[in-house]
């Protein structure tokens, strides 16, 4: 499969500006920047306040290098699946950014490493809410704004 942007439709067929969804994006470092370009643009041309997008474009970007450093360390994927992220971000109709960053690898932690570590905690810290779930099939990290 071949990495792309997904456009939703509304009812009379215009493009919706309230998702944007990377599928399928290979899981390579070099990618993650102009992803997190392509999540900034989004948010701003929503016209959230610049420092929420700021703190949404973060967040995001982090769970997106844990899914790439975290999920595809080993040599084996479950599956044979590819190694892939993909990033579903929506705004609902109450107002709340939602962002989920999934992976279908097997989390690997580096806790011998002082200077890692701070990924989910930063994410935390920026998110209203944020949870990860972990399981055999991958994992999802999902993150929830309130725009007020």
């Amino acid at each position: 499969m071949t990495a792309g942007l997904a456009q939703h439709t509304t009812t009379d067929g215009a493009p919706s500006a309230h998702e944007l969804a990377l599928v399928d994006l290979p899981a390579e470092p070099r990618r993650l920047s102009s992803v997190r370009t392509a999540v900034l643009r989004w948010l701003e041309e929503l016209g959230i306040d610049h420092e929420r997008c700021q703190d949404i474009t973060l967040a995001t970007y982090e769970a997106l290098a844990n899914s790439v450093e975290h999920a595809y360390c080993s040599d084996a994927t479950p599956d044979g699946n590819a190694r892939t992220v993909s990033l579903r971000a929506r705004v609902t109709g109450g107002r709340t950014v939602a962002v989920d960053v999934a992976d279908r690898g097997r989390w690997i932690d580096h806790e011998d490493d002082p200077r890692r570590g701070r990924g989910l905690p930063l994410i935390h810290a920026l998110a209203d809410d944020a949870s990860v779930d972990t399981s055999s099939c991958g994992t999802v990290v999902s993150m929830r704004w309130h725009l007020g």
